[in-house]
């Protein structure tokens, strides 16, 4: 039971860990900021010629977006992997 009990206190703790960790991904004329719970927490556009045209500035938003999280999903995991002694 007491396994159990710190088991959860550490998952508590990492989950606390994971939204204060974030990464910057730069993309596609656009910098997106999310943390390791995934969430977008900055967005920045770097190529202000994107303003000019609507939809390519959606899809250089939503690509940018998906690599940082993906990116964040795999650090995360990495970062479990070794503090968690590989349960995840």
């Amino acid at each position: 039971m007491f396994d159990k009990i710190k088991m959860l206190q550490q998952a508590k703790a990492m989950q606390q860990q994971m939204e204060k960790t974030t990464l910057t991904e730069e993309a596609n004329g656009i910098s997106i900021t999310v943390n390791g719970k995934q969430q977008m927490i900055n967005i920045e556009i770097i190529d202000t010629d994107l303003l000019q045209d609507k939809e390519k500035l959606e899809k250089s938003i939503l690509d940018t977006f998906n690599i940082a999280a993906n990116r964040s999903q795999m650090e995360m995991a990495k970062k479990m992997q070794s503090e968690m002694g590989g349960l995840f």
